[in-house]
């Protein structure tokens, strides 16, 4: 195999990996070779995304994997190498994380990971404490957007930033078009009738026949489909010209997002010392007003998506200007400014309490 390089190479080589992983580790499951796949992007040491943080910071590295591992349900992936083993499989896949193909996108680690967390309804319909939504958010648009919005606030630390950044950046990171692209692949492939609802796999297919099914390959009737279908699982009241209610879900995200960039902010950057003393209440002071503007633009950018079918779900302008500061309502960041033992007893007990959702 290699790189794919398309919509059409991405299903074949994702096909290729499901022969190997039913052949040679007995993966006859659909749901296992889910939680295989997904790990060679995301939540163990041989994923791509250990390997890019770990380079940044092992600390760093492994608190990403600890929170794969919980918003996943607990279960490490099997290791896919021994199955791949003689092919370039393993590089191949890490290399077609995203696609792009004719202006369209998707991210395929988003997608699987959202594919392989649908299956528990825990994780699709529990809250994480302290995290605004369920597991089906975090990994997928509430992580994304929600990291956005704390980047926002850190970067504000320092001088004026727009909101754009968030949305169109040279890394590939946050509200970038192949991300949304692979939360909204996330919810809706395999999904049947009811987006964001338990996978659904016909006799005898399995990962690749379902995302083969929702790319414009053959039938375009999916794909043409999937901002309204994602907007209306994220709350939306989908009409012709748009989303009809878009002040309302505007409030109801940019509240979430706001509390997982907090969330994000203290396990990413206060235990690394990135985020420490008065810069930590200061990025706090930004959080709700970058939250509120990535919750915009993203509620805007689904809109126009919706509306305009089978356009690409990709942020454009105008874009809302920067927001005032305000007070710091976090008390977990008010305390890195002052007293770091006190965030990590906190971060203690959120430990703690996400424990009992597996119980």
């Amino acid at each position: 195999m290699a790189k794919a390089t398309s919509f059409g190479t991405v299903v074949a080589l994702i096909r290729a990996a499901e022969d190997l992983l039913i052949k040679k580790a007995g993966q006859t499951n659909p749901a296992d070779r889910v939680s295989t796949l997904r790990g060679v992007y995301y939540g163990t040491e041989w994923s791509l995304d250990y390997k890019v943080e770990s380079a940044r910071s092992q600390g760093g590295a492994r608190i990403r994997n600890l929170g794969f591992l919980t918003y996943t349900g607990g279960s490490l992936p099997a290791d896919p190498r021994p199955a791949f083993a003689g092919t370039t499989l393993m590089a191949d896949l890490q290399a077609s994380q995203s696609i792009r193909d004719r202006g369209r996108g998707i991210d395929i680690g988003h997608m699987l990971i959202g594919l392989e967390v649908r299956s528990s309804q825990i994780l699709r319909t529990q809250n994480f404490p302290g995290q605004g939504g369920t597991g089906l958010e975090i990994v997928t648009w509430l992580g994304d957007l929600g990291g956005g919005a704390a980047n926002l606030a850190k970067r504000r630390i320092l001088r004026p930033a727009g909101v754009e950044v968030i949305f169109h950046n040279r890394t590939s990171d946050y509200g970038v078009m192949d991300n949304l692209e692979g939360d909204a692949a996330g919810y809706l492939v395999g999904c049947g009738t009811t987006p964001g609802g338990p996978p659904q796999y016909p006799p005898g297919k399995g990962i690749a026949d379902v995302l083969a099914s929702y790319l414009p390959l053959g039938s375009k009737a999916e794909w043409a489909q999937r901002a309204a279908r994602f907007a209306s699982a994220l709350g939306a009241t989908v009409t012709s010209k748009g989303i009809g209610n878009q002040a309302a879900l505007i409030d109801k995200l940019a509240d979430k997002l706001y509390e997982f960039a907090v969330w994000y902010a203290a396990t990413r950057w206060v235990p690394s010392g990135e985020l420490l003393g008065p810069a930590a209440e200061r990025a706090c002071q930004h959080m709700k007003g970058a939250a509120r503007e990535v919750a915009t633009v993203f509620v805007t950018t689904l809109s126009s998506a919706l509306a305009h079918p089978p356009n690409a779900i990709d942020a454009a302008g105008p874009y809302p200007g920067q927001s005032a500061t305000g007070p710091c309502a976090s008390t977990l960041l008010k305390a890195a400014s002052t007293n770091v033992g006190a965030v990590r007893q906190q971060l203690d007990q959120w430990v703690k309490d996400l424990g009992r959702l597996f119980q």
